[in-house]
């Protein structure tokens, strides 16, 4: 067999290994999404005190309605890259302080809504939270963490007040800010009387897009094994002739 199409057999086989994954990952993708919308769609009514739990990752659904009482501290975060009607911003992640009933002290990240980034990148906004203690509602959400190449390096962009960050990764933000912060969000009511622009229907991409997407990578795949199969078969012809 000769050496180009040994190569040729490799490319092809290397090129179809690709594609049917990434076919499997976008399927994979639709089977999570889902479930997002699933349980968005099925947020309990009763609203559960996170100040009366130890482990709330543990025993709470996500979107499930929750209070929590404590008081803002005066920094808080900017996560960045946020759309809103086209046009792109932060949320506003106020850092809530509050009292477990194992009577620690922990932080909770509450998503206050969406500001725009203003018109420059190099001016942050500066914005004031409540300060008095208080009682909020709102949902409970575990941040999706981007396992992408490189990602955990440029979680946190500096140390300027306020903070931007790309992702809500609670190790990062609590050695970044030297607080105890929890690994879930609280997104904010809608109905609350302070904060910003919120929104909370999941503004995601579709099971149905990610199926037609994996359609795609599946028709490539098949499509690159037709492509060298005719080949094969015509260098094959031309030989024999």
């Amino acid at each position: 067999m000769r050496k180009s199409k040994v190569i040729g057999m490799l490319l092809t086989v290397l090129a179809i290994t690709i594609l049917v994954k990434l076919g499997f990952w976008q399927l994979d993708r639709a089977n999570e999404k889902e479930r997002f919308f699933a349980d968005y769609a099925q947020r309990s009514q009763q609203r559960i005190s996170l100040n009366q739990l130890q482990s709330p990752t543990e025993t709470i659904p996500r979107f499930a309605q929750v209070d929590v009482t404590g008081q803002f501290i005066s920094r808080y975060l900017l996560l960045d890259n946020q759309m809103h009607q086209g046009q792109a911003g932060y949320h506003v992640i106020g850092l809530f302080e509050v009292n477990l009933v194992d009577t620690s002290r922990q932080y909770v990240m509450v998503n206050l809504g969406w500001v725009p980034w203003g018109p420059s990148r190099a001016q942050r906004p500066q914005l004031e939270l409540p300060q008095d203690p208080i009682t909020l509602t709102g949902y409970f959400y575990l941040p999706e963490i981007t396992n992408v190449w490189g990602a955990g390096k440029h979680i946190i962009e500096d140390d300027q007040h306020p903070i931007r960050v790309q992702q809500l990764q609670a190790d990062e933000i609590s050695a970044a800010v030297q607080l105890p912060i929890q690994p879930y969000v609280v997104l904010l009511s809608e109905s609350a009387d302070f904060g910003w622009s919120r929104e909370w229907q999941p503004q995601v991409m579709t099971p149905a897009k990610h199926r037609a997407y994996a359609f795609q990578w599946f028709s490539l795949a098949l499509a690159c094994l037709l492509v060298f199969w005719f080949a094969s078969r015509s260098k094959k012809t031309i030989t024999e002739e």
